[in-house]
Parts: structure tokens; sequence; C-alpha cells
């Protein structure tokens, strides 16, 4: 059964968003590893834009149910592209990687869609990372927010290459030809399967064995599928009831399966990922692991929370002595001028100043613009303690964010204990070993702590 997108879905996908083009951004909503984006299109209504389980991307048939409480995430997203016009929407390369332009009075932002490495959305300004759903913090790339956005290195693209950089990159190879298709020239495995099927050209050959005439007709089957993703022909491949692919154009690999045809691929997607999930919810399940599970979903955003708060708050101090003069001026002239003053005229000179968003002479606060960084602060304290003010906040959301990864550590070990239970009286019921509902369970959550243990290290580095 198919796992994640291929770069050839996620090209179609491109294609059919580019119908939202002019549309304007309605809501954002986000749970567990889902974003859905609710779009106003002109003449035909509301449409969505789903990004689920951080590996499916595509334009679903009916809005799934969304909770009525946003997230700090969502709250973030709507805050800046609320009603924001969608313009260009484009495929990084042959990445698996969609970018898709939101305009608004004021700034043109990027909203960013990494369908690899466990996926992400991120909301770029200016090449500045202003948030994302996942903080990594990985040897060659950083993505969280303060960070530039860099896309991840580019590889061979098969859509635009000639025959002499495909010849230079098989013949560079020393596996076999199925390998070298799938990842020296970035097919991926079920493509360059094609590539081979469509040839009739042994797969296990070692590249230096595949002839001058041999490589040129690989090229040309790759050619081939090019030109079948210019026109889009979403096919489902069935083996029996289970749905084993669902592609962007007839493929000669599946040739044995019962096939059927979408008008869009993502009604294929979405036909998919229903009956995958009418299969989950047929599964046996138990009510107490899967409360614990949404426990440890539920500490774990909260971790990510936390640190992403600790942060924001060391990146607004940082941001507080890279201005060093203006906001001292700043913080002594409304300090002078309130001992003056009434808070009318007070509110009126300040939102004179450029870099002033808003000012509270209530609470004695200001907020002004540094860096791309709204940053509120007393204006009857000097820079120093209002910086020293601002990485405390700091300390103290990271401290949270430890308090809270030992209590999610308990909940994972209740999780491990009640799911060997679960194993147990599963396999009795089902006369099964193993648990396919949960055999992933542990793994997932493991790696959850172990991203945010990463970063947490590297926040403290």
């Amino acid at each position: 059964m198919k796992k994640e997108m291929s770069s050839f879905d996620v090209r179609t996908v491109v294609h059919e968003m580019e119908g939202l083009k002019d549309a304007h951004m309605d809501k954002i909503f986000h749970w567990g590893s889902n974003v859905l984006f609710r779009i106003n299109v002109q003449g035909q209504g509301k449409k969505e834009l789903f990004f689920r389980d951080k590996k499916w991307l595509y334009l679903p048939e009916q809005k799934p149910d969304t909770p009525v409480l946003p997230t700090s995430f969502a709250s973030f997203l709507r805050k800046y592209v609320d009603n924001a016009r969608i313009g260009k929407v484009w495929q990084a390369g042959f990445d698996r990687v969609v970018i898709l332009e939101l305009l608004k009075a004021d700034a043109e932002y990027e909203l960013v869609f990494e369908l690899f490495g466990g996926g992400n959305v991120l909301l770029v300004l200016d090449g500045k990372i202003l948030n994302c759903l996942v903080h990594k913090a990985r040897k060659d790339r950083v993505t969280r927010p303060g960070e530039d956005y860099v896309l991840p290195r580019s590889r061979f693209d098969p859509t635009s290459s000639t025959y002499e950089e495909f010849q230079s990159s098989m013949r560079s190879s020393e596996t076999d030809l199925v390998r070298t298709l799938a990842t020296g020239v970035n097919l991926g495995g079920q493509y360059a399967e094609e590539v081979c099927k469509r040839t009739g050209i042994d797969k296990n050959l070692k590249i230096s064995d595949v002839s001058d005439n041999d490589l040129k007709r690989l090229y040309d089957a790759m050619e081939g599928l090019v030109t079948d993703l210019a026109s889009p022909t979403p096919t489902i491949y069935r083996d029996g009831e289970e749905i084993a692919d669902v592609t962007p154009f007839r493929m000669q690999i599946y040739s044995e399966l019962d096939v059927s045809q979408e008008e869009t691929f993502s009604k294929a997607m979405n036909t998919f990922i229903s009956t995958v999930k009418d299969a989950e919810d047929q599964a046996f399940v138990d009510p107490e692991l899967e409360k614990l599970q949404r426990r440890v979903d539920r500490q774990s955003e909260t971790i990510e929370e936390y640190l992403g708060e600790a942060e924001d708050q060391r990146r607004r101090g940082d941001s507080v002595y890279a201005n060093y003069g203006k906001v001292d001026e700043l913080l002594k002239v409304l300090n002078e001028q309130s001992k003056k003053l009434g808070w009318e005229k007070l509110t009126e000179g300040a939102m004179k100043i450029p870099f002033v968003t808003s000012i509270d002479p209530s609470k004695r606060k200001v907020t002004a613009t540094l860096d791309n960084l709204d940053v509120t602060l007393d204006y009857t304290k000097g820079l120093d303690a209002n910086a020293s003010d601002i990485y405390q906040h700091g300390k103290e959301m990271g401290e949270k964010a430890s308090r809270a990864k030992e209590a999610l550590k308990e909940s994972i070990e209740q999780l491990e204990r009640k799911k060997k239970g679960f194993d147990k009286a599963k396999a009795a019921m089902l006369g099964k070993k193993k648990s396919p509902t949960y055999q992933t369970v542990l793994v997932r959550t493991l790696q959850m702590v172990l991203d945010v243990n990463g970063t947490a290290d590297h926040r403290r580095t």
C-alpha cells in the first residue's frame, strides 16, 4: 500500500493547486499531524487544501472534522495570512517541496509544505522562517522560527534534464540499474521500476553493463513519464479490495491489478485515504491505549510550544540589544513624556514613531517591531531591565518544557506497558502475533521524544 507521495504525485497536485490562484485564505485548522486551509475561491465557494498526517497534500472532496478551538500554530498562521490572496504555486525543482505564495498589502509570504523527512509546514517572510509546524535542528539544516529558510539540496530533475546530464548521472553510479534510476536521477522506486518495465531492460544490470544504446532507450522512457505527467490520467490500482497505489498516469508495472480512473489526482488521493481510514476505524482498538496515546500527543505538542516560546523570547531579547540605540532612546523618551502628558497625547506621539506598533499607557507598555519581531517593553524600565525580563520569561518556558518532558517520559512508560498487554489480547482475539494498528505507536512516540530532546539540547547550546 502507498506510504507517501512521490515527486510525480507532488507535481500533479501542484498543477491542481494552480486553480487556487487569486483565491483568498479563510480559516486555518491544526490538530495532531494535520493542517487544513479553508480557501474562498471566487465563483466556486469554499475549498480546502489538506496537509494530512504531515505526508499527504491534496484538495479533499469534503471538509474533514476540525477542532473548534485553534491551536497556537493555527492562531499564528491566521494572524499573518488571514484573507491573504493566493499567488503563484510551485514545486521546488523535482523535490517533494511545495511553495504557495500568499500576498497581503504589507507583505508577501511563502507557505512551504515539506513532504519528506517526517513532513513540515513553514511560513516564510523575506527568506526567514516566521513559524513552522515542526522545529528541527540538524547538522546541515535548521528549521525553526528566526532561521533562514534553506531548501533541501537540489537533486536531479528528470523533467528538465538533457540526455548528456542523464548519461553523466547514470555512468557515475556503481550500483545496479533500478537503484541508479531511483536515486541517481531522482525517479523514486516505483518510477524506476516503470522505466525498466517500459524498456524491457533487466533492472538488476550493473550500470557498467548497460550499453549506450540502452541508456538512450532508458532516457526516452523517462521522457515518456514526463510527457504522461504533463497530461495526467489519475489512476487507482486495486489488489482485490485493497488499494495498492494511486498514480498521476497509467503504469505498466501494475498491469495485473484492477484499475479505475478519477477526474483529478486529489479525488484519487481522497478515495485512497478514505479507504485507509475505513480500515483503521474497523480495526481492533483499546480505548485506554488510545487515551494514553492522545495524552502523549498533547504533552509532546505542549513541549514544542514551551520550547518555541523559549526560543522566541531569546530572539526578542537579542533583538533589544541588536537595536540598542533606538530602543534605549524610545524608552527614555516615553518614560520622560509619560510624566508630562496624558495618556491620549502620549499615545498620539508614540504612534508617530515608525517602529512602534502599539502602546498601552495604563500598563506602561509599548510594543515595537524589531527585526520582524513584536517586542513588548515596559517604558518605565531601562533597556537592560527589559531585556532581563524577556530572557527570564524564556528561561521559565524552558524550565516548563523540562518538567513536561519528565511527565512525557512517564506517559510513554505507561503506554509501553499497556501496549504489551494489548498485543497479547489482540493476538488472542484475532489469532495474530502482531498488532498492525499499534505496532508503530511506540516508534513514533519515541522519535517524537528524540526530536524534542534534540531540539532542546540544541537550544541550550
